[in-house]
């Protein structure tokens, strides 16, 4: 899914979290299940502790991490949107 740059998302306050070996371990407590971040998606992850707009995030990565921008922005729709389909996040307009 293809998000605007204004989209903002906000992180869940319900999983709880531990990072090991640079990997985000949650659980929702909510639904109980279990989820896994790489270490980009931990660092992803990071970027959400404040609500941040797409635009924004994929700027911040863009300057991390030596990807094309194109790419890197689908591969963080692709995590965002899972995210957001687990409900780890939730996304408004600006």
């Amino acid at each position: 899914m293809a998000f605007s740059t204004e989209t903002v998302f906000v992180r869940s306050p319900n999983p709880l979290t531990t990072e090991i070996d640079g990997e985000l371990v949650m659980m929702d407590v909510t639904s109980g299940r279990y989820f896994t971040l790489d270490r980009i998606g931990t660092v992803i992850w990071g970027h959400l502790e404040t609500p941040v707009c797409f635009g924004d995030l994929c700027q911040s990565l863009t300057e991390r991490y030596d990807a094309p921008a194109d790419t890197l922005a689908a591969d963080v729709a692709a995590l965002l949107t899972s995210l957001r389909d687990a409900g780890l996040v939730t996304l408004r307009s600006a």
